[in-house]
């Protein structure tokens, strides 16, 4: 794949983990419980219209938060894109990318706005 195209995918795919990140933040505030009580989130993979559900708990799902370019998606190479995000943990109901690269700035400036 050439590099503007690997570029290109990059920030898309950036901006629709975004929006999933955003769904699963309005989720966050409608929803209570405890911290290690398992809850359904939305996939935050890179596919448009992915509608996969992963589980994790609240104390989870917060760490994951707290670094704008780390991602839960469902647990499944088709839910990885190794042009534009690597996989950095393996957890029996998701797993977590990180993007790099533009894809990584990308995320990185989304969630500062």
């Amino acid at each position: 794949m050439e590099e503007s195209s690997i570029g290109e995918l990059g920030v898309r795919a950036a901006r629709n983990q975004a929006l999933f990140r955003e769904i699963n933040e309005r989720l966050l505030e409608l929803g209570a419980g405890g911290d290690e009580e398992l809850k359904r989130w939305n996939c935050e993979c890179a596919t448009v219209g992915c509608i996969d559900q992963i589980e994790m708990t609240l104390a989870d799902y917060e760490r994951l938060r707290a670094s704008p370019v780390r991602f839960a998606v469902t647990p499944s190479d088709e839910h990885v894109f190794p042009e534009v995000e690597v996989l950095v943990e393996r957890h029996r109901g998701y797993w977590v990318v990180e993007k790099i690269g533009e894809a990584g700035a990308e995320a990185a400036a989304l969630a500062e706005t």
